[in-house]
């Protein structure tokens, strides 16, 4: 079911409540229930009518975790003898 159509004074009140959220686009759009494809092609058609003050993205779509925990883990190699990964055929050690 499609949905019913947004007029374009809308389109332009939402992608400017968007892009001063702070927020990327497409996290914005997911809180919006709006589809991201839908509200880039209301950019599209807004900047082709010459619509020019519309503002940049705010970001990308991945935002880097604030902090990263690092875990430091240990690797005991219990084959004395190595293999090959294209074969079975062991490597001999120098």
């Amino acid at each position: 079911m499609r949905s019913k159509r947004i007029p374009a004074e809308e389109q332009y009140r939402l992608i400017m409540e968007c892009r001063q959220s702070g927020l990327t686009d497409h996290q914005w759009c997911v809180e919006h229930d709006i589809k991201p494809g839908t509200f880039y092609n209301w950019v599209k058609r807004l900047r082709q009518k010459g619509c020019v003050d519309l503002p940049a993205s705010t970001g990308s779509t991945y935002r880097a975790p604030e902090s990263q925990e690092v875990v430091r883990v240990d690797f005991h190699d219990t084959d004395p003898i190595p293999y090959q990964l294209s074969g079975s055929d062991p490597i001999k050690k120098k």
